[in-house]
């Protein structure tokens, strides 16, 4: 029998997943605080609801109580690598390269080929100064994940930054063919077509 298996805690859960579903974070985090608070003697609550905690701070920016809370349910559960790669991703957006590095080699070492993976460590390097092993985690992301426009835009960004811009137009291109309303790889065109046009 599971945690939420008992009543009131599947209810609490369900409830929590509908309020985010409509964009009601306020509420979810609400509940969470709550199971935090009147099932702080069940560890696999605790864990769960620090990881859906740190999930949605993520989501709404809210970084340092992101962080907070996915170390508790890291700490609760350090094989979990899921939790690891949102923790990567905190950092990613906090701009602190190096623990996003750390974060994700973490969740690389507990899950293998995984493309997104491989892409939240090879942006995280590529930022960290670590650009020709960063770039070469971004094209083993797409080797994995042929489809995953993140990583074709995370690669587009980082070839621009390198110079590289044919090649960075090519992967802009890709990305924008798999998502037409991909607004960022249609930013990243422009300006591709500004820097060519100067160049002309």
């Amino acid at each position: 029998m599971t945690n939420e298996d008992i009543p009131e805690l599947q209810s609490i859960w369900d409830d929590a997943r509908g309020y985010i579903k409509h964009g009601n974070y306020n509420k979810a985090i609400e509940i969470y605080q709550y199971i935090l608070i009147r099932y702080s003697d069940d560890p696999v609550a605790v864990e769960y609801a620090n990881a859906y905690l740190g999930d949605v701070f993520l989501t709404t920016r809210r970084l340092d109580l992101a962080e907070k809370h996915l170390k508790n349910a890291i700490t609760a559960a350090p094989a979990k690598g899921h939790y690891h790669y949102l923790l990567g991703f905190t950092y990613l957006v906090k701009e602190q390269w190096k623990n996003a590095v750390s974060a994700f080699l973490k969740v690389i070492s507990l899950e293998h080929d995984n493309g997104e993976y491989e892409r939240g460590l090879g942006w995280a390097m590529f930022n960290a100064g670590n650009r020709t092993e960063g770039i070469g985690h971004l094209y083993r992301a797409l080797e994995l994940t042929p489809d995953n426009v993140h990583a074709m835009t995370d690669l587009t960004t980082a070839l621009l930054m390198l110079g590289n811009v044919e090649k960075a137009r090519e992967y802009g291109e890709k990305a924008l063919g798999i998502d037409p309303g991909y607004v960022l790889a249609q930013k990243l065109l422009k300006t591709i077509d500004q820097i060519e046009r100067t160049r002309s």
